[in-house]
């Protein structure tokens, strides 16, 4: 499939849930780049086509971390036998010695990011800060995203037990915002869950709560588009999502486990124009030169 050019860069949300999640950023050179990779590649596949992409568009796969939602086991192989040859796998180098990456080692398709920035194409500036969540953490992303008018700025964050001050500031006044809102904290708590997963979903190193979200969203104030991320299919529901934003300045898209959202555009950030400084005038009583007339 050839892609289409010159066109604002985009999110789409192919897949968000328990059962897997999988987000594409569009490029302005029709390029894709795969945000997680947690559904198979079939699937992946099948998304991409209801959405007029396809694999063969996939110039990279930028990982968040490796749960198995959000990496699907057989992506370690299938990098190399459906993906075009330069395409490559980029992990937080905290989680590059992990078992389900071998495959990627062997293949030399796999690399690696810390704190600084990264372009897994050249139309893509990914810069990462890393947050908690169980014991080996996730990745967040502020991407810059260049188009044919100008840069827009996307946040990606998923799967954080909590958004501390420096992650709000360091995510702050992004045009698209994608986060997670995971669950509503009463069904959560009046659920058959076990003890321990309650514990660990709720304990500051597991997801987001949807009033942690509301705070998060409204600290951060995307500009244009809030895209609300994993949210529970036991313990939460769009429409309680959808109530709590309600109002907002930001247009919201709600991801679903088993549909694509639809494409949400990242625009450019308008440039500021400065007004014009007023010229001095010159001392009635001074000459240009700065002697008395």
């Amino acid at each position: 499939m050839q892609p289409t050019r010159n066109q604002n860069p985009a999110l789409c949300v192919l897949a968000s849930g328990s059962s897997g999640n999988c987000s594409v950023l569009r490029t302005t050179d029709g390029r894709l780049v795969l945000i997680d990779a947690g559904i198979s590649p079939k699937r992946t596949a099948a998304a991409l086509e209801a959405i007029g992409c396809a694999l063969d568009d996939v110039a990279a796969i930028v990982l968040t971390h490796l749960d198995h939602d959000h990496f699907y086991a057989s992506w370690a192989t299938a990098v190399v036998s459906r993906l075009a040859d330069d395409a490559r796998v980029w992990v937080h180098a905290s989680h590059a010695g992990e078992r389900p990456l071998a495959p990627l080692h062997e293949s030399k398709r796999l690399r690696t990011f810390k704190r600084g920035a990264f372009a897994p194409v050249d139309t893509a500036l990914f810069t990462s800060r890393l947050a908690s969540h169980d014991a080996e953490g996730v990745a967040t992303f502020r991407i810059e995203a260049i188009g044919p008018n100008g840069t827009g700025e996307l946040a990606y964050m998923t799967d954080l037990g909590a958004v501390p001050d420096n992650l709000l500031d360091f995510h702050s006044g992004v045009g698209v915002l994608a986060i997670e809102s995971n669950y509503c904290p009463r069904l959560q708590i009046r659920s058959e869950r076990p003890d321990f997963l309650k514990r660990r979903i709720m304990g500051g190193a597991g997801h987001l709560s949807n009033e942690q979200c509301l705070a998060a969203t409204e600290a951060i104030a995307p500009e244009n588009h809030a895209v609300f991320l994993h949210l529970s299919r036991e313990c939460n529901s769009p429409e309680i999502v959808g109530d709590l934003h309600d109002g907002a300045d930001y247009a919201r898209t709600i991801a679903q486990p088993d549909q694509p959202t639809r494409w949400v555009d990242i625009e450019p950030r308008p440039t500021k124009i400065e007004p014009p400084q007023p010229v001095a005038k010159p001392n009635r009583q001074t000459s240009l030169f700065g002697h008395l007339a």
